[in-house]
């Protein structure tokens, strides 16, 4: 049974905006209070922002291995360094993006599986573009991918070679001019979701029926932002159960930011 959940971030240009530290305490929060043991990777400015300056109740906080700067907005080369640091020293965990929110427990289902995401989706056009950009592809045959809001699972030798696989192919040299003008978000999804599908054809879903059914993440207590952070109302509603969940974290989170 997974017990860790495992949090990533390599620190990019822009300060972490109040509402963004406030989906941080949230992540996190929820995941210590689901009774998982919080784990974090990070690069030292990541590391003493985050843990340091938010005082988020990490158990472990981990080294990032060096990744090229100029790549830091290819978000899941941070996120697949992570779970191949911890897969190497043997340890199963769920990957939590810091703007998913796991109010309940995750289903036994999730935490014994060889491998586990949100759910499974038909692959998207810019997908294959990004993929057809790089010198060196990433995958021949692109038809779905898995949402990555939560994703890890047991089967370390598997998750280690899709992540070795796609960091090699994200760090290559002549990929390099390519990627960095990618579309960052883009550029992870095929590293990340598209590139955890092919290697997962069998991974459990969290969300049996995609994206579409608020009952369904109302009844797991699950919240994921994505691309919803660009929407104020979304965002302050995050805060809000922040705040009705966690008044004390949520109070010492505006302080410490503050200061």
């Amino acid at each position: 049974m997974i017990g860790t959940a495992l949090f990533s971030w390599k620190h990019h240009s822009q300060t972490l905006g109040l509402s963004h530290a406030w989906l941080w305490t949230g992540a996190v929060s929820y995941a210590h209070r689901a009774g998982m043991r919080c784990v974090l990777v990070a690069d030292d400015q990541g590391a003493d922002y985050l843990a340091g300056r938010l005082g988020l109740p990490f158990a472990e906080v981990l080294t990032l291995p060096t990744l090229p700067d100029e790549l830091t907005h290819v978000r899941d080369l941070t996120k697949l360094s992570a779970l191949k640091l911890l897969a190497d020293r043997g340890e199963a965990v769920i990957h939590i993006d810091y703007d998913a929110f796991i109010r309940k427990p995750l289903p036994d289902s999730i935490l014994t599986a060889p491998f586990a995401g949100e759910y499974y989706y038909p692959a998207k056009a810019f997908i294959r573009h990004v993929n057809e950009t790089l010198s060196h592809k990433r995958l021949d045959i692109i038809t779905q991918g898995i949402g990555g809001g939560i994703m890890g699972g047991t089967a370390l030798e598997r998750i280690i070679e899709v992540c070795e696989d796609s960091i090699r192919i994200g760090t290559h040299p002549e990929n390099r001019q390519a990627l960095i003008g990618a579309n960052g978000y883009q550029a992870s999804v095929l590293l990340g979701e598209a590139s955890f599908a092919s290697a997962f054809p069998d991974a459990v879903e969290l969300l049996k029926h995609g994206n579409s059914n608020a009952e369904e993440y109302r009844r797991l207590g699950y919240v994921h932002l994505a691309s919803l952070k660009e929407d104020r109302g979304a965002m302050a509603q995050a805060a809000e159960l922040v705040r009705l969940d966690f008044p004390e974290e949520y109070r010492k989170t505006f302080e410490r930011w503050d200061a």
